[in-house]
């Protein structure tokens, strides 16, 4: 490239006679070449690396895709199903927990919803009254005149005003509530009518009590309680009865999920003569299928490895990760942990050795299936040994005390054994009352039998509704129960309660453990007094306390947390009554721990995306040295240029001195021409 130094010599006219210029250019090459050579082997090389590690990010990613199934036990407890054609049921699922056996299956009544109906009205807008309606799940009894309450299910309290006091308005508001509740509006023969289906089953009968509020009356007409019926009973709830080995059992769905563990199947109609038989059986090809491509996909990740960090055969060539440590040590990771014991089993199938996956002399795996040798050999052990298979390759958490349950764990936990002792109960907010003042039957006719209790914190104000005899203690606090958990405040909130009879005496009890977890009864009505009921605090619950390896573990409710940073980091323990101590054992089995050795190299945070990072730095570098180069060429350059530009003025000043001295000579006396 010309410079200002190279224009000057120019128009001097190179008077040395030499290309200045182009000397310049080929001297300044000559310098920057071994730098500039330098540095594109530098680039070079991090290219190849860059795409290096790429390809080895590929084969660690596709090898631990081939680990995944292989960590789930579902894939060991696979199972198989035949059902001969039958119009009586259909399979919906079948689950890896499914028992092997054979079943009768006989459908002796299908399920059942009870259906509601109004009155009729003019237009399916038609003006209803206002105030509130209270659904409640239960069973009727045959004559539709005692209604028992189911307290373990949730109703709704549903409430009808100005802006929604049609037929159409209600229907929406039930739906709505999403309880379960089918509302819709139907045309009787130029009449409309609400027709409300409940959910299947005898227990999930409705009980509907109506409080008007006096602004629009009417509200009345859509009551179905013991105190009143409006609506009119169309079809009862009944509950599916079928046979299973001829155990007769009921369901409140035609869709069977728990009767045969892990097999759920749909009802369709009943039959007195026919009977369907099921046959359950373990299906080990979906496991050794997926052992097999494992097998597989190593060998494939080692020939691909191999070129990046070894002798390339296809490009005799080594490849450029040769002398990366880092990506050795990766792939040296992953060899040793096929040979080496699975941390946290103690005995059985410790080692792919045990299973007949062997080693050969180049590093890849083989299975061997020679029966000569059975011993190692894999469907021996496959057949044979199943169980151990599949805690070698599977997660396994064990406890010697079912009242200490291992809820999870996490990629911080560390396989081995741990002692967990418990040296404090969870226990539940409670309160008990004082004993009724009042007799039973107890009739709530003109009487204010109201109180404002706090669950958890969360306040419902429960009134017993009024012109209802209970004939007992225990209908009161089911009726109670029922209440409470069917507040709006505390549904939302997700607590809940449980009433019982404790002693003669009502005793509230929170669903929930620890310190959060509290009963108070803040204001009672006039008459509360009958059923023992008065302003009080109960008993605040307290959280579970204990030790992991002697560490103090932190206790939220019944949940009991290991320390930070210690090797139990991440189990969760749920701690039951009674619990005392035991004996935990956790191992991640061959598959977990592949996959969170990989997962170690292939997080977003992980060694190899620490190294990309470095080669990203070493790039920017690589351009830092390239500019670096440019300036010291440029300094060069210039001081070429200087050098030359001097020369040039020196020789241009010889040769004027020459040309003068030439023309002196022809005009000396005695030297010029005559």
């Amino acid at each position: 490239m010309a410079t200002i130094g190279n224009d000057i010599i120019n128009t001097i006219g190179s008077g040395s006679g030499i290309n200045s210029s182009q000397l310049i250019n080929d001297l300044v090459e000559i310098n920057d070449l071994p730098q500039q050579q330098r540095l594109d082997s530098r680039e070079t090389l991090l290219d190849a690396q860059i795409s290096d590690y790429g390809m080895l990010r590929s084969a660690m990613s596709e090898l631990e895709a081939s680990i995944a199934q292989l960590s789930s036990a579902d894939t060991f407890d696979a199972k198989a199903v035949s059902i001969p054609d039958t119009s009586l049921l259909a399979l919906t699922k079948l689950d890896s927990s499914a028992a092997a056996g054979n079943y009768q299956i006989k459908v002796e009544q299908v399920a059942q919803s009870q259906s509601l109906s109004s009155g009729g009205y003019a237009s399916a807008d038609a003006e209803i009254g206002t105030g509130e309606l209270t659904l409640r799940f239960g069973a009727w009894n045959g004559a539709l005149d005692a209604f028992t309450v189911d307290a373990e299910k949730t109703g709704a309290s549903i409430t009808i005003d100005e802006t929604n006091n049609t037929l159409e308005g209600l229907r929406d508001a039930i739906n709505d509530a999403d309880i379960g509740v089918q509302a819709s509006v139907v045309s009787d023969g130029g009449q409309y009518r609400l027709l409300l289906t409940s959910p299947s089953g005898a227990s999930n009968e409705l009980e509907i009590s109506v409080a008007e509020d006096g602004v629009v009356p009417g509200l009345g007409d859509f009551a179905f309680a013991e105190s009143g019926q409006s609506l009119t009973q169309q079809q009862e709830g009944l509950n599916a009865r079928l046979r299973v080995n001829g155990l007769q059992v009921e369901r409140d769905s035609n869709n069977i999920t728990d009767v045969i563990q892990g097999l759920e199947f749909d009802i369709f109609s009943a039959s007195t003569s026919e009977s369907v038989s099921i046959s359950i059986s373990a299906d080990r090809t979906l496991a050794e299928t997926a052992i097999r491509d494992f097998v597989a996909a190593y060998n494939t990740f080692l020939g691909e490895t191999e070129k990046l960090v070894g002798y390339n055969e296809e490009t005799e060539e080594y490849g450029s990760l040769r002398s990366d440590s880092l990506a050795n040590n990766m792939v040296d990771s992953v060899r040793s942990f096929l040979g080496a014991a699975v941390p946290g089993i103690g005995a059985g199938f410790t080692n792919l050795a045990n299973l007949g996956i062997q080693t050969r002399l180049d590093g890849t795996l083989e299975i061997n299936e020679d029966p000569d040798r059975p011993n190692t050999n894999f469907q021996a052990a496959m057949g044979e040994n199943y169980d151990l298979v599949k805690a070698l390759f599977t997660p396994q958490v064990s406890s010697d005390d079912n009242k200490i349950e291992v809820a999870s764990f996490s990629g911080a936990t560390t396989p081995g054994d741990y002692e967990v002792v418990i040296t404090q109960q969870a226990t539940k907010g409670s309160l008990t009352a004082n004993a009724p003042a009042g007799g039973f039957p107890l009739d709530t006719t003109g009487k204010d039998y109201s109180f404002s209790i706090a669950v958890d914190g969360v306040v419902a104000d429960i009134t017993l509704p009024d012109g209802v005899v209970y004939n007992s203690l225990e209908d009161v606090a089911v009726e109670i129960q029922s209440l409470i958990n069917l507040d709006s405040s505390v549904q939302q909130a997700g607590v809940s309660i449980e009433v019982d009879v404790v002693g003669g005496a009502l005793q509230f009890g929170s669903d929930s453990y620890g310190h959060d977890s509290s009963v108070a009864i803040k204001t009672v009505g006039a008459d509360a007094g009958d059923l023992g009921l008065q302003v009080a605090t109960g008993t605040v619950g307290v959280d579970v306390a204990g030790t992991v390896n002697g560490e103090t573990a932190f206790g939220y409710g019944n949940v009991l947390l290991p320390a930070i940073n210690t090797a139990a980091e991440g189990l969760q323990f749920i701690v039951k009554d009674g619990a005392t101590s035991a004996n935990v054992n956790f191992s991640r089995g061959f598959a977990g721990g592949m996959s969170s050795l990989i997962n170690s190299f292939l997080d977003s945070k992980g060694l190899i995306a620490e190294r990309e990072s470095k080669f990203e730095d070493e790039r920017t570098e690589i351009e830092d040295d390239r500019s670096d180069v440019e300036r010291r060429s440029d300094a060069y350059r210039a001081r070429l240029e200087s050098q030359f530009l001097a020369m040039e003025l020196i020789v241009n000043n010889l040769n004027n001195t020459q040309t003068f001295l030439e023309g002196l000579n022809d005009r000396l006396p005695f030297t010029a021409p005559k």
